[in-house]
């Protein structure tokens, strides 16, 4: 940080990206509007984040990440952690008579009947997101489990139900993924027709890039569209 004591959005990204791949601006803006994170602007309204406030963003993902845990109990444990309590899910030991927590490194899936408590949602939920596409039931050896990709999909249509959000609104969202992964199908299946462990891994690098760019577009453009319906607001 030559020449000043924060950083700035982008930084944290980079900083972070080699252990949270998927992190991007526009994540750490939904983090800020959820009132998770707070950083200080600068007097041209930049956002300036201290080390304080990187260890925040690094702690929710590390709750999301290796927890499955939901927005709504991540902001109930920053209450605790900013009273100086540090979450049972990020001790080395946890007492014996503390839950087990399921992280990605130990499983690549939950069954159905773990996912209360778990992933803390009702089995319900994760059958009615199924019934509408967004997620995917797979058979396992203790019947229907949810895969590791599901679970951040099933947290985040969880959190929007605060806002009156359903299942069936979503579907849309799934209707667009699959029309974008044609999309992208379509342009770069000529490039890297041929996989080898080096294509692989720059269709792996442009994949992300695009999608990057995408996400942008895809912001801007639905900024853009609500300006012209809340115009005093955005």
């Amino acid at each position: 940080m030559t020449g000043r004591d924060y950083v700035t959005i982008g930084e944290v990204v980079e900083r972070l990206s080699n252990t949270y791949p998927d992190l991007s601006i526009s994540k750490i803006r939904f983090l800020e509007e959820e009132d998770l994170i707070s950083p200080e602007r600068t007097a041209g309204g930049y956002r300036k984040f201290t080390s304080t406030d990187i260890a925040r963003v690094e702690l929710i993902l590390r709750l999301q990440k290796e927890n499955f845990l939901p927005l709504a109990v991540i902001r109930e444990k920053l209450v605790d952690y900013d009273k100086g309590k540090l979450p049972p899910e990020l001790r080395l030991s946890g007492a014996a008579n503390e839950p087990a927590q399921i992280t990605l490194d130990d499983a690549e899936t939950v069954p159905l009947e773990d996912v209360p408590t778990a992933l803390g949602l009702p089995t319900s939920f994760i059958k009615e997101l199924e019934e509408f596409g967004l997620v995917s039931l797979i058979e396992g050896a203790r019947g229907k489990e949810l895969t590791r990709s599901d679970v951040q999909i099933a947290h985040t249509c969880w959190d929007m139900r605060r806002f009156g959000v359903e299942p069936r609104h979503l579907r849309m969202y799934e209707t667009f993924a699959e029309r974008e992964a044609a999309f992208f199908s379509q342009i770069l299946m000529p490039a890297f027709r041929h996989r080898t462990p080096e294509s692989k891994q720059k269709l792996s690098e442009t994949l992300g890039e695009l999608t990057g760019l995408t996400e942008h577009l895809t912001s801007s453009l639905l900024r853009r569209a609500l300006g012209r319906v809340f115009e005093d607001v955005t």
